[in-house]
């Protein structure tokens, strides 16, 4: 506990950074906002969740996913 009073000193007295600590630039995503409720079946929601277990992502990511990707399509045709 003593570690994290020294750090949070070393931050309110504008110590916060060394002189080693590199900059680096992140990329802000635009909030999402919306939420569409969707109704599924259990073993519907089972089978989305398996699939995004297995891409790395969560349940309703894949679903965002695949939503624009839907629209992407829409507008190119």
């Amino acid at each position: 506990m003593a570690d994290i009073d020294k750090e949070i000193k070393k931050i309110e007295g504008g110590n916060a950074w060394d002189e080693s600590d590199e900059v680096v630039q992140i990329e802000v995503k635009k909030p999402l906002d919306k939420v569409i409720p969707v109704r599924l079946s259990a073993d519907k929601w089972e089978e989305i969740r398996r699939e995004a277990r297995e891409l790395g992502v969560g349940p309703t990511t894949l679903a965002r996913m695949w939503i624009m990707e839907r629209l992407r399509k829409r507008v190119k045709s």
